[in-house]
């Protein structure tokens, strides 16, 4: 392994630790429950010939989505970084 991959590998387990660490953040928690019920419930309380609210509802919802997954890809990315660390470490 070159020092550019190593420093990549170094960079994807520090970007996972932010993730963690934004994930077990109550108040990220508290904020993330809070905006998705929010939205649950704008798109529950439209009204039949209201199509665009559920739609604006429905793309909030896939964006919120998508930011969670994007940390939760973090840390997997980041967990895989440091297994290649460590076995060639071992070496």
């Amino acid at each position: 392994m070159n020092k550019d991959q190593k420093e990549i590998l170094e960079s994807e387990v520090s970007n996972a630790a932010h993730s963690q660490q934004v994930l077990n953040n109550p108040a990220y928690r508290e904020a993330f429950i809070a905006r998705k019920a929010k939205i649950f419930d704008n798109f529950c309380k439209s009204k039949p010939e209201e199509v665009g609210k559920r739609e604006t509802a429905y793309l909030e919802m896939r964006n919120l989505l998508s930011l969670e997954r994007y940390f939760e890809k973090s840390l997997q990315s980041g967990k895989m970084a440091e297994q290649t660390l460590d076995m060639n470490e071992e070496k």
